[in-house]
């Protein structure tokens, strides 16, 4: 593990989390768990960050593009903080712990000054160079992209809800960097086997856009011709590959949504492979069992089944809970065909 990746995590007055605590992270986190029960608002409480505009910037767009708010105004953080007067503490806490940090962390604040408005962002005096002066005790700046899902949020969302985003990407942050255009084929490789090359052009429409060139083929086509999995790997390797954000981390939506059965194990060995070598860290939702024993078999091929977990969300008597599992627990449970969604 990194010293910076998250080996625990504690969310409290975040949707419907009032106070849910997960341990013993590792480098790759798959969540489980029934409907509703919070596995994707887990996600959005992950993109948490230093510093902390990218958080409200981040909500907001998952808010406008994903759940489709396009009335959306800086109130909309009460539907992520659900404040009550009578019967809800005025701040909701977000507490990250990180591998190297000897025991420290920082608690992310939130307070508000009437139901629909949230006033500022604070933490602890103690860790007062975790902020920006110019944030503390007024409203944060919020710039939306409205024309499309800005990928420097470490999100991907259940859907292809990114089209010439893909190619802007590419053209910024790979197509000018030998080591990374290589790495990015290399990784594409495992489902596209005779790719050799990535070309931008705009001949094709109004927008420039992404074709693939392969091995024996004398035409290039354009990236979206190979499917909704092919789309998807290509998205959230952009992210792994991409340095120009402040996350060490990538939350994925429902991993296996759009892809494959046959090209489910060589698809995540990719983000596996890419991901360790970028010093990512994943966190991805599933309610597939074919996920999650490709997910296994991607650790055991890939060498990395220390730094595989399961976390499964569950509603009990005492509230949300969070158990991490090893990969010799949901290992055996998956060959003794327990039922661990």
């Amino acid at each position: 593990m990194e010293d910076n990746h998250l080996k625990s995590f504690e969310v409290s007055g975040f949707k419907k989390f009032t106070d849910l605590k997960i341990h013993n992270l590792g480098q790759f986190n798959l969540i489980i768990g029934d409907n509703n029960v919070g596995k994707t608002s887990l996600l959005e409480a992950l993109c948490v960050s230093r510093p902390l505009r990218i958080f409200y910037q981040s909500l907001g767009s998952i808010n406008y593009h994903v759940r489709r708010n396009q009335d959306l105004k800086q109130s909309f953080l009460h539907q992520y903080f659900p404040f009550d007067f009578k019967n809800y503490p005025q701040t909701i806490s977000i507490k990250l712990l990180c591998y190297g940090d000897s025991g420290k962390d920082y608690i992310v604040k939130l307070s508000k000054i009437n139901e629909f408005e949230i006033l500022a962002f604070t933490i602890p005096l103690k860790d007062l160079d975790l902020l920006d002066p110019k944030e503390k005790g007024s409203a944060i700046e919020f710039n939306l992209n409205k024309h499309g899902f800005d990928l420097n949020i470490p999100y991907v969302p259940f859907g292809s809800l990114y089209q010439h985003e893909l190619t802007e990407e590419y053209s910024k942050y790979i197509q000018l960097f030998v080591d990374k255009k290589e790495n990015l084929i290399k990784a594409l490789s495992n489902i596209l086997k005779n790719i050799r090359n990535i070309e931008v052009n705009a001949s094709y429409s109004s927008s420039p856009i992404l074709l693939i060139a392969e091995k024996g083929k004398n035409a290039l086509l354009p990236l979206a011709t190979y499917g909704d999995g092919t789309v998807k790997l290509f998205r959230i390797l952009l992210s792994l590959f991409s340095t120009h954000h402040d996350y060490n981390r990538l939350m994925i939506d429902e991993l296996d949504a759009g892809v494959h059965h046959s090209h489910l194990k060589d698809f995540t060995k990719s983000l596996l492979l890419v991901a360790k070598d970028e010093k990512k860290q994943i966190f991805a939702t599933t309610h597939s069992k074919e996920c999650i024993e490709n997910f296994i078999t991607a650790l055991e091929e890939t060498g990395m089944q220390s730094e595989g977990r399961i976390i499964h969300l569950a509603e009990t008597k005492s509230g949300l809970m969070g158990y991490t599992m090893k990969f010799e627990e949901f290992e055996n449970a998956i060959l003794a065909e327990s039922e661990i969604r």
